[in-house]
């Protein structure tokens, strides 16, 4: 039986004040969350990239303090053997000749998993991650593949793997399906946060058990796609051939999925275009150009509205960090042209992170103004 979108929707409003309250903390990791919820929701996994220091870990803890659920994490070096992740080989077994893992309390009993730098393990570690991601299942050593009850693994690493890599990296790189780079923080107001405030971690007021998590992924699944939605998504995928990106049958498939649950995480009914923002961290497979390739090309076509907000805060954040406030002249143009960006704000619709860049750009013009009275 279906579940209704009255049925979900309590489990709906918890995803959305998770969201809020996870963006409210994290700094400039609104579309990190975003994507960490939307992995969940689609039953997909979770890469994220950047140097040290950027909150992976922080965002990843605080989505897993919030699951119900078993968890389980590891740091892995080229050093990690195969009982830190899968378990050690139980010797009673050895004693009845049988090679057999002992899982409890390693991944194949975990809920959800945290792998920390996962393209530093070994050929013998990468090999077996690739069923339990891919399949989700695991052969403890006596032949018999049983299901694992792994609902989203998180991953992280200072760098992508390099084209040069072997077939296992490869590999396992593609079982990510949703993947982003993470950036450093950018504003002066995200950076003066980062530095005088006291306590980053996320205070989230509620906690989502593994079967609202399965509620949630059914209500999602029935999200149906809009004639607008399919059609700009076939013409996504046919402006990424012709640009050179073309991700494999495996992966477009399930990128409807991800762009379902994004939009059942917007809380809306239907999916359409604007939802197809999504699909940026999904449709590519090289990260040294298509990333940008595939983010171009999506909003280009689908023209999300998320997407515009972050380019424009962009811009917010290069105009402010290039404009000398002492020079009057320089601080008028600057002035223009944010409020240029407040008036293109304004003409979009949206929920709580364009209502929240909106915010931004009228405290940077009310910074910018006072320092030029100042200046005076």
């Amino acid at each position: 039986m279906k579940p209704t979108p009255t049925d979900a929707a309590p489990v709906q409003a918890k995803f959305a004040a998770a969201r809020v309250e996870l963006a409210a903390a994290l700094i400039e990791r609104d579309i990190e969350v975003d994507l960490a919820l939307t992995a969940l929701v689609a039953g997909e996994h979770l890469l994220l990239v950047s140097p040290p220091g950027c909150a992976k870990s922080l965002l990843l803890d605080s989505l897993l303090a919030w699951t119900g659920g078993t968890k389980f994490s590891v740091l892995l070096t080229k050093f990690s053997v195969p009982e830190e992740v899968f378990g050690p080989v139980s010797l009673a077994g050895l004693k009845a000749d049988r090679y057999v893992r002992v899982t409890a309390g390693k991944l194949p009993e975990a809920d959800y998993a945290f792998l920390d730098e996962v393209f530093k393990a070994s050929s013998a570690i990468l090999n077996t991650l690739l069923r339990v991601l891919n399949e989700r299942t695991f052969d403890a050593g006596d032949g018999v593949a049983r299901a694992v009850p792994l609902k989203l693994c998180v991953a992280a690493s200072n760098e992508w793997p390099c084209p040069e890599t072997g077939r296992e990296l490869a590999a396992v790189f593609d079982r990510f399906l949703v993947r982003k780079a993470v950036a450093p923080i950018r504003s002066a107001a995200g950076r003066s946060r980062l530095l005088w405030s006291r306590d980053h971690a996320p205070k989230l007021t509620a906690s989502i058990s593994p079967a609202e998590v399965d509620l949630a992924r059914a209500a999602a699944r029935a999200v149906p796609w809009s004639v607008e939605a399919k059609e700009a998504f076939e013409a996504v995928l046919k402006e990424l051939a012709r640009e050179g990106v073309r991700p494999g049958d495996r992966r477009q498939f399930k990128t409807v999925g991800v762009v379902r649950a994004y939009a059942w995480l917007s809380g809306d009914e239907v999916v359409m275009p604007e939802h197809l923002e999504a699909a940026a961290h999904t449709l590519w497979d090289d990260p040294a150009e298509q990333p940008g390739v595939a983010a171009r090309v999506i909003g280009r076509v689908a023209n999300p509205v998320g997407m515009r907000v972050t380019q424009l805060l962009v811009e917010v954040e290069e105009l402010v960090a290039a404009t000398d406030t002492r020079d009057l002249a320089a601080a008028a143009k600057a002035a223009a042209k944010l409020g240029e960006v407040q008036r293109q704000l304004a003409s979009l619709k949206g929920g709580g992170r364009l209502e929240a860049a909106r915010a931004h750009v009228r405290e940077q013009l009310r910074r910018l103004r006072l320092a030029s009275i100042e200046a005076v």
